[in-house]
């Protein structure tokens, strides 16, 4: 600094230039670069409170469309069963003892419905059908018609309902019985068809499922002992009604309406809890009334000893005057 105070004083011993020249250059340069510094500050922090505004603004849209999609898989999970249910039905002649009266040999199987789970909801009606695959044989022609039965049963084994129908071989004569195996010869040959019938039975039109006596078991008979069968297999459908029936056969429909219904509700609700806690006068409010009451209590402890000291001053003077009557 010595050297440099020394070249400055012989170069300008007047201060001349470093007071009319060096000077005001050197505080317009600093004066310009604090405000070209102010100005890109202020332009960061615009940019920044604009994506920061955006990504809020992003992040709650993404978060309330996801919510009411939520919200509409919650409720049609939960409030829509499981359309159909498919048990195979493993028939076996019954074993009747001389002791059972009532057992006759017939064939007989034993359906589980639940696995440790409800398998039916509640306050659904249900239809419950039998299939079964039988030859077209002479035999089950000659048979006719035959009965079967089902019983559905709860944990306890107590019979919940049972239903009996009737059922048979479609009928067909022996000329449609030769047209039709000319014409399907060459896939009877080779397996690609078969000459059988599905026989479609319908054992309950529209079971209700007890809460109380839920139902676990069913109990599948079919009075009669020669009939012949390839399989047999149990259908649980849902009969759908209402607002069920609306969502199963219009799925598509079904969720716009259900998520823009959860989406308009919830963009509500965030309005309004936006406004609620935005406008600060509530907490304003709830300070005054605060401190309010605070100062009152305050007030009140101040008032009982003031009180309670003009009582003792009110008494000393009476019992002053006891004391001359008694004189």
């Amino acid at each position: 600094m010595g050297l440099v105070g020394l070249v400055l004083m012989i170069l300008d011993p007047f201060k001349i230039v470093r007071n009319y020249i060096f000077k005001p250059i050197a505080v317009f340069g600093l004066a310009a670069a604090e405000e070209y510094k102010a100005r890109k500050e202020k332009s960061v922090n615009t940019t920044k409170n604009v994506f920061l505004k955006l990504f809020i603004v992003v992040l709650v849209g993404f978060s309330v469309v996801w919510a009411s999609i939520f919200l509409y898989l919650y409720f049609y999970y939960s409030y829509m069963p499981s359309v159909l249910h498919l048990k195979d039905v493993h028939l076996n002649i019954r074993d009747c003892h001389d002791s059972a009266i009532d057992c006759k040999p017939y064939p007989f199987a034993n359906v589980a419905l639940t696995n440790h789970h409800r398998f039916l909801m509640v306050g659904q009606p249900y239809k419950i059908i039998l299939n079964l695959e039988m030859p077209e044989s002479e035999h089950n022609g000659k048979i006719g018609m035959f009965t079967v039965c089902g019983t559905v049963r709860d944990y306890g084994n107590m019979e919940v309902a049972r239903s009996c129908r009737m059922s048979m071989l479609h009928y067909k004569s022996d000329l449609l019985k030769t047209i039709l195996t000319f014409v399907f010869a060459p896939l009877l040959i080779f397996g690609y068809r078969e000459e059988k019938q599905l026989v479609t039975v319908e054992l309950f039109s529209n079971f209700l499922d007890d809460s109380n006596h839920p139902a676990t078991n069913i109990d599948i008979m079919i009075q009669c002992r020669d009939i012949q069968l390839y399989s047999a297999q149990l259908q649980v459908v849902a009969n759908f009604t209402g607002l069920r029936y609306l969502m199963f056969n219009w799925p598509v429909l079904s969720a716009v309406i259900g998520i823009t219904t959860n989406l308009f509700f919830i963009l509500i609700v965030c309005v309004l809890s936006w406004y609620h806690w935005d406008d600060t006068e509530w907490i304003s409010d709830i300070r005054d009334r605060y401190q309010q009451i605070v100062q009152g209590v305050s007030k009140v402890a101040t008032s009982e000893p003031s009180k309670a000291l003009k009582a003792s001053k009110e008494t000393e003077p009476s019992a002053k005057d006891w004391l001359i009557d008694e004189e």
